[in-house]
């Protein structure tokens, strides 16, 4: 018999539903999630399963090494943000709004690269000229990640119960973190140019393993 209780077992609905509220910067959406460690295991899984398969892509290409680091870094950048926030929430006596906040952070980081996907795929239907242009996906991917940006901190604030000085503070933490995760790298062998993939925005799958 399972010991998880029905109030644990995350709901798809409430799930798309706090989405898109979130999205939308409506701070109700919080409450969508649920702040149990079944939840917040189950947000993981998309994007642990995500570089589950680019782990075993990696095994495939000629660098090998290359790709495999690739991996690690793509795990410590998508782990980053739940083991730095929570040190600061026990710091900031927020412990107990965590679980709920992680969970609701995880599913979210999915939502730029929604919108970046709908913009792409608008553009090639309705302005197939503006879309072929060189330069237009990455000027659509930065304007994602600025908006990504701006919701993580917003999930930060209403989450945590935070001020935006302090949600900065966390999201600055962990890009500094990553940064230096990716400095690193790209100075040890073999010297491959990570850092550079991560400022250009080189994100994908597909770009992540060619070349």
């Amino acid at each position: 018999m399972s010991s998880t209780r029905p109030d644990e077992t995350p709901d798809p609905k409430s799930i798309v539903q706090g989405m898109a509220l979130l999205a939308c910067g409506r701070a109700e959406g919080i409450s969508r999630f649920r702040g149990t460690v079944n939840a917040f295991l189950a947000a993981l899984a998309p994007g642990i399963a995500y570089n589950v398969v680019i782990f075993f892509l990696a095994l495939l290409q000629k660098d090998t090494i290359v790709g495999l680091i690739r991996v690690e870094l793509s795990l410590c950048a998508f782990l980053a943000l739940p083991v730095i926030s929570y040190a600061f929430a026990k710091r900031w006596n927020r412990e107990e709004r965590w679980l709920r906040y992680a969970t609701a952070s995880a599913w979210s980081q999915w939502t730029s690269l929604f919108v970046f996907v709908m913009v792409m795929a608008i553009s090639a239907l309705v302005l197939p000229g503006l879309a072929n242009r060189p330069g237009f996906d990455r000027a659509v991917m930065m304007a994602s990640q600025l908006y990504d940006l701006w919701l993580g901190m917003f999930i930060a604030r209403c989450g945590l119960e935070i001020s935006r000085w302090r949600a900065a503070l966390l999201y600055g933490s962990t890009a500094l973190f990553v940064l230096i995760c990716y400095t690193v790298a790209t100075l040890l062998p073999p010297h491959h140019s990570y850092l550079s993939e991560i400022l250009l925005a080189d994100f994908g799958a597909h770009d992540r393993m060619s070349g």
